[in-house]
């Protein structure tokens, strides 16, 4: 069964977190920088998992604000 798609707006730390309902059994969370020149995307397809993809959102902006790149900047 499908749930109605759904965009939820949440901040951490200056920077905007956009969740969305992937339309099937999981979930997206768009991570935007404070400036939204730069984005990095986590999914889930665990239908109960968008409290650990927060969770691990809210990790990757500590990191970053804290002085770690995001994985996809590193070389």
């Amino acid at each position: 069964m499908l749930r109605p798609s759904q965009v939820k707006l949440q901040t951490h730390r200056g920077y905007r977190l956009e969740v969305k309902d992937d339309g099937g059994d999981g979930w997206m969370v768009t991570i935007y920088t404070p400036d939204s020149s730069d984005k990095s995307v986590l999914r889930t397809s665990v239908p109960d998992g968008l409290t650990g993809l927060l969770d691990e959102a809210r990790s990757h902006i500590d990191r970053r604000v804290d002085g770690q790149p995001w994985a996809h900047e590193r070389r």
